[in-house]
């Protein structure tokens, strides 16, 4: 008995193993260290304005960040994704991808999506409070969770996201950047209000 209920737990243990070593290393057809042209001629998209700040059609937009190209899901064959930004490093290529997903608002949205995406990278690590839903395998570090730019004041901004990224790559790129100068700054959403106003001298 004891040698079957082993077994049992060994066939758990390596399906869980293998489905979690089995993370992309990207998404879709985009694989990490790719350059921005690589991926335009893959899905074979040019560079072309969305006509509306709805506009599902196919489209592709350099920045606002550097080395960042935000394409629709529709240009990528994707119907629940409104659009996905791809980080691309000028050295080390594609190591960032943050997916907006369309119903963002809606509650019940990321329970509704967690079969979909455990179905394809395996079981989570991790299901933290937030909620926030993570897999890792070493190589790819995904999370899927909900953005919000400010919990005080909700905003159109706010959104059901998928982060994917290359924990080499990003390793690499934190290591060779120089500290940012304002990283001590305070967050102004979490000073405490003046308790008395400053007067004109």
């Amino acid at each position: 008995m004891k040698k079957i209920i082993g077994s049992i737990f060994i066939f758990f243990l390596l399906s869980y193993q293998s489905a979690s070593a089995a993370l992309p290393t990207g998404f879709g057809k985009a694989v990490w260290g790719m350059t921005e042209s690589e991926l335009l001629s893959l899905y074979q998209i040019g560079l072309n304005p969305p006509k509306s700040a709805n506009d599902d059609g196919v489209w592709a937009v350099e920045g606002p960040a550097p080395g960042e190209l935000t394409v629709s899901g529709t240009a990528l064959g994707e119907t629940e994704i409104r659009s996905v930004s791809f980080g691309f490093h000028p050295k080390w290529g594609l190591s960032i991808i943050h997916i907006r997903f369309k119903e963002a608002k809606k509650k019940g949205e990321l329970e509704r999506l967690l079969p979909k995406w455990a179905g394809q990278y395996g079981p989570p690590k991790e299901q933290l409070p937030g909620p926030k839903v993570i897999w890792e395998d070493g190589v790819t570090h995904i999370e899927l969770t909900y953005h919000i730019v400010s919990p005080i004041h909700p905003t159109p901004s706010d959104h059901l996201a998928m982060v994917l990224w290359s924990i080499p790559l990003m390793d690499k790129i934190e290591a060779s950047e120089p500290p940012t100068p304002n990283a001590d700054a305070p967050d102004v959403e979490k000073l405490e209000p003046m308790k008395k106003p400053h007067l004109n001298e």
